[in-house]
């Protein structure tokens, strides 16, 4: 799945597929939790859809360091036309990160965690679709996370599309 796209840390190298999973690799091997989010924004006649993998260590708050996690991101365009609702993009934000998720099974010891970019209130747009979106992602196996504490795809993935 990796070979088909441009995979980038947050520092814009470009890694590619051998490197990449050699990374991978390591920070699991150093106890790094994996958590993998997707975010999009709308362009004109494109949806800009920004998934990331992201390694952090629980307890440790120095994050920015870079000492405590790394992140990986892959940038795609597609034809907003494709996915003219936002259940149609919401959907496909949970499935490229079902998709990333399942692509690291074999070579992530432990859980991986799928963050999604819905909220549960009344006033997030999103929240129509929590439940169904929350239960793709169990449904595949996955921990699910949504706002607010889905800061892979509602801060890092949202840091990356801007």
């Amino acid at each position: 799945m990796f070979d088909q796209y441009i995979i980038k840390d947050f520092n814009e190298e470009t890694y590619d597929v051998d490197r990449f999973l050699e990374s991978v690799r390591w920070h699991n091997e150093n106890g790094f939790n994996v958590y993998v989010g997707t975010d999009s924004k709308i362009n004109k006649g494109n949806i800009f859809l920004v998934s990331v993998i992201c390694f952090h260590k629980d307890g440790d708050r120095n994050f920015d360091s870079g000492s405590s996690g790394k992140v990986f991101s892959i940038k795609e365009n597609i034809q907003r036309k494709l996915y003219p609702s936002l259940r149609a993009r919401m959907l496909l934000e949970a499935n490229r990160s079902i998709e990333i998720a399942m692509a690291l099974e074999p070579v992530v010891r432990g859980k991986i965690e799928v963050h999604l970019d819905i909220g549960d209130t009344i006033k997030s747009k999103t929240s129509a679709y929590e439940k169904e979106l929350q239960s793709l992602v169990i449904s595949q196996g996955y921990n699910c996370e949504i706002k607010p504490n889905s800061w892979a795809s509602s801060s890092v993935a949202d840091r990356v599309t801007k």
